[in-house]
């Protein structure tokens, strides 16, 4: 990895909403009317940080029927979490 595209994987974790969206990611892919909940914040703020997580190559979307379904596109981010945790 570049170390640009190393410095937007720490961009990503340290921002607490990114944080908590990529934590429900790791569990495994979701629709984004789901997200919001599950992190306590609202669909806007949520969808704002998703543009991003998504820009950054953090996270991609696919598309199913009118759902967008989100999951993590960088293996990077569960290996880095995996460390932090630890």
């Amino acid at each position: 990895m570049s170390d640009e595209e190393n410095v937007q994987l720490f961009k990503a974790l340290s921002e607490e909403t990114r944080y908590k969206i990529i934590k429900v990611l790791l569990e495994g892919e979701r629709c984004a009317c789901e997200i919001p909940d599950l992190i306590g914040k609202t669909q806007s703020n949520t969808s704002m940080h998703l543009a991003k997580l998504q820009d950054w190559g953090v996270i991609k979307v696919r598309k199913d029927g009118k759902m967008r379904l989100y999951s993590i596109d960088n293996e990077k981010i569960r290996e880095i979490l995996k460390i932090i945790e630890e």
